[in-house]
């Protein structure tokens, strides 16, 4: 019979070799833990769990990129949810970099005088970064905080301009953050193309027919030389500028008509860019300039075309008071039309607009007042092009319709809003209507496409025209199985501003409106093309993770205030109760057991 004392001995020897066995077990899980790192993305929407672009991305780093993130120290409890993801994204780049990327948040304004304070703000300001004041109650004093939702990162002795946070006025700072912590992966991916972009992929602007100059398009050009090799090229087989380029070709064959020397000369020249826009032409296309931009894309290159059906500039209506439109005669639509895209001979009128500086006629007063022709875009977030943009500066647009050919997909980029309508040609624009408030009556037949995108197979316009097929002698393809094209039925949406002493402003800022309210008034235009040429052309595909999408699961702030002292009384003394409950019947057992 075993006795008392041997029972607990056995119980004790029982107890310790678990104990033994447990702890064996951990330390070695630890030494497996050291060697394999794996972590499990339980959220629904994976959103610690990085793309494959972005994956290929970081395999073509060859020295350490550094980030330094300012989003640190007291902050708010939305930037502190902004700076959460933000770490817990850069370990995972961290992760997938095999320590390639490396990071550290710091607070550079702690502890400074408000004289160091303004230096450091404006050194991050004229380096791009973007700088916030925390929101207040309308109850509380103005605060003289500042928060830096931005950081650098340095890759091979050059600095890069990291912004985390997306504002979209109008909105609430939680969705606001919202939105910015869905696109973190491919800012901080963004950032680091720009570090080790080969500008391998070559894009041209082309020329001859009235296209917006190269001041018109710095900026746009300035943003896109970052990644990309920007040529123009003069596609005009009349000017003497295009047949420069091939005046050797000429000079060697003689025997062979200088037009078609040029042509086929334009097809090849084509050949080497990736991707081409077209951007605003004012003057007429001739057939066999349209056959080389159509042997382009039969070939497989991409093509943006920005391309307005009527005359409508703000120069004319600021100078004469009003203006009559007329029509464009770029001679593209029939082109366009095959592509499955119709430019409208229309302009898009819109009550959800920007505004131009006039006088009050009734007080002679100055002031900014909306102009209906001025749509602000609102984006479509069913694709990646558009989605999670702030809305984007519309000039005199004309409206798109799309064919029903079933060869081609066509996505929706840009649309006015709901409260809009469309003015045929002709369309007289005058002063005149800031003088009468519209009729929200009269505008509800909205949601006009301003932006397309169209894909698949795509079939030549001159498949039946042997004439003009023969006159080449070049490899004739009339299809193309699989390309893509975009289409902007507005001009002037990459078109930035200029001063009158020749300083290039940021593509989508106004000048006149940001003079009016003492604060940069700036739109999305540049996030929109820039996103229009990566689709097309960026070979890394980064362009798919803006479709990620994070949910936000926020409390109900009604609720939360009126059972605020429920939940409170509970959580105080629900612990207190269960410990207690705990301790008696412990006690009981005990007792049960041994006595």
């Amino acid at each position: 019979m075993v006795t008392k004392t041997k029972q607990k001995s056995l119980n004790r020897n029982r107890i310790l070799r678990s104990g033994l066995l447990f702890a064996s077990a951990i330390i070695l899980l630890n030494i497996v833990s050291n060697n394999v790192y794996k972590r499990i993305d339980l959220t629904k929407e994976k959103r610690y769990t990085l793309s494959n672009s972005t994956q290929n991305l970081v395999d073509k780093l060859d020295d350490v990129a550094y980030v330094t993130i300012f989003l640190d120290g007291d902050l708010p409890l939305e930037y502190e949810r902004l700076k959460s993801a933000t770490r817990d994204i850069l370990n995972e780049y961290k992760l997938i970099s095999n320590g390639k990327v490396k990071f550290d948040f710091e607070d550079v304004l702690s502890d400074k005088e408000i004289n160091e304070k303004e230096e450091i703000l404006k050194e991050f300001f004229q380096k791009g970064l973007k700088i916030e004041r925390p929101e207040t109650k309308p109850d509380e004093a103005p605060t003289e905080k500042f928060i830096i939702p931005a950081g650098i990162v340095f890759y091979k002795g050059k600095e890069y301009p990291l912004n985390l946070l997306k504002r979209d006025f109008g909105k609430p700072l939680e969705e606001e953050i919202n939105s910015s912590i869905e696109l973190l992966e491919y800012e901080i991916g963004t950032v680091l193309r720009k570090g080790i972009s080969g500008k391998e992929v070559k894009i041209a602007f082309t020329a001859g027919h009235g296209e917006l100059d190269e001041m018109e398009t710095a900026d746009i050009a300035s943003t896109m030389a970052e990644f990309y090799e920007l040529e123009r090229i003069n596609l005009n087989l009349l000017d003497s500028n295009c047949y420069k380029v091939f005046a050797k070709d000429v000079a060697e064959n003689p025997e062979k008509p200088v037009f078609t020397i040029l042509v086929e000369g334009l097809i090849r020249k084509l050949s080497e860019y990736d991707g081409v826009i077209v951007a605003k032409p004012t003057t007429e296309f001739t057939e066999p300039e349209k056959f080389v931009l159509d042997q382009y894309v039969m070939n497989g290159g991409k093509i943006i075309f920005l391309v307005e059906n009527l005359i409508a500039e703000m120069d004319s209506v600021a100078k004469y008071g009003q203006v009559a439109t007329s029509n464009h005669e770029h001679n593209l639509g029939d082109l366009l039309f095959h592509y499955g895209v119709k430019v409208q001979p229309t302009l898009i009128q819109d009550l959800q607009c920007h505004g131009i500086p006039a006088i009050n006629q009734q007080t002679n007063r100055p002031g900014f007042w909306p102009w209906m022709y001025y749509p602000l875009f609102n984006a479509v977030d069913d694709n990646p092009v558009s989605k999670n943009l702030e809305n984007v500066w519309g000039q005199y647009c004309s409206t798109l319709d799309t064919t029903t050919r079933k060869s081609l997909r066509k996505t929706v980029l840009l649309r006015s809003s709901p409260q809009s309508r469309i003015a045929a040609n002709p369309v007289l624009i005058s002063l005149d209507i800031l003088r009468t408030k519209p009729d929200p009556a009269n505008f509800m037949n909205g949601n006009k496409i301003a932006a397309v995108l169209v894909e698949g197979e795509f079939t030549s316009p001159f498949k039946y025209r042997e004439g003009v097929k023969r006159a080449f002698d070049i490899d004739y393809k009339e299809g193309v199985r699989n390309n893509a094209m975009i289409i902007i039925g507005d001009g002037d949406l990459i078109r930035n501003q200029v001063s009158s002493d020749g300083q290039v402003y940021p593509l989508g800022y106004d000048k006149y409106g940001s003079k009016h309210f003492g604060t940069p008034v700036e739109f999305a235009n540049k996030k929109f093309f820039l996103n229009c040429v990566d689709f097309l052309c960026d070979e890394s595909n980064l362009i798919e993770v803006r479709s990620k999408e994070v949910v936000l699961r926020l409390l109900d702030k009604e609720r939360v205030k009126k059972e605020k002292v429920y939940w409170r009384t509970l959580n105080m003394v629900l612990p207190i109760l269960m410990v207690l409950i705990f301790g008696l019947i412990n006690a009981w057992y005990r007792k049960r057991r041994w006595v």
